[in-house]
């Protein structure tokens, strides 16, 4: 089970039941939020497939789906977290852990992706000890490259089977270090 991760403002936890008319209402009915993913809106039955599965598939290494809520009320405003993907670099795939995230349009621009996404690779990275992340978005996103951007990760063009999309990277910076 992916943990409880507190932030300044956000609370991200596992997603419940409970979970899935906001989660609805937040991602399903509002087109900025659709558009790049996946593009159209979702019946209230497929968004509670989804977080359904979503629920049943945490694992307790850390990886899975995180509700994102605020703090002082308890508001689901988003969802963000990590999962094991399998990149087609070239000329090997390989498995990777995805950093993705996904935000209500009326909490863009407030901060609360870069807050989220920060607590996730600390994540990563300090408790997991993972060695990198990467992450995929559409150029035409200019929201999302931007807060890659600002959380650090490298960009560059995604594998053949992504293209248009970017990837972006991220390494642990204690990667090269001694242990201590």
């Amino acid at each position: 089970m992916p943990p409880v991760l507190e932030t300044e403002r956000l609370v991200l936890r596992p997603y419940t039941e409970a979970d899935i008319e906001p989660a609805y209402a937040l991602f399903e009915q509002d087109p900025l939020v659709y558009r790049f993913d996946p593009g159209f809106p979702r019946a209230l039955e497929q968004r509670a497939a989804i977080v359904r599965r979503l629920i049943a598939g945490n694992e307790e290494d850390g990886e899975g789906a995180l509700a994102v809520t605020l703090k002082d009320d308890g508001r689901l405003i988003g969802q963000a977290g990590l999962q094991l993907y399998v990149m087609p670099w070239q000329p090997f795939a390989t498995p990777e852990v995805e950093l993705y995230y996904k935000f209500g349009s009326e909490y863009w621009g407030c901060g609360y992706a870069y807050e989220a996404g920060r607590a996730l690779i600390d994540y990563a990275f300090v408790r997991m000890r993972l060695l990198r992340l990467v992450t995929v978005t559409q150029p035409a996103n200019h929201r999302s490259v931007r807060l890659l951007e600002r959380l650090g990760f490298r960009l560059g063009p995604a594998p053949a089977a992504f293209k248009p999309d970017v990837v972006g990277i991220l390494t642990n910076p204690a990667v090269g270090r001694p242990a201590s």
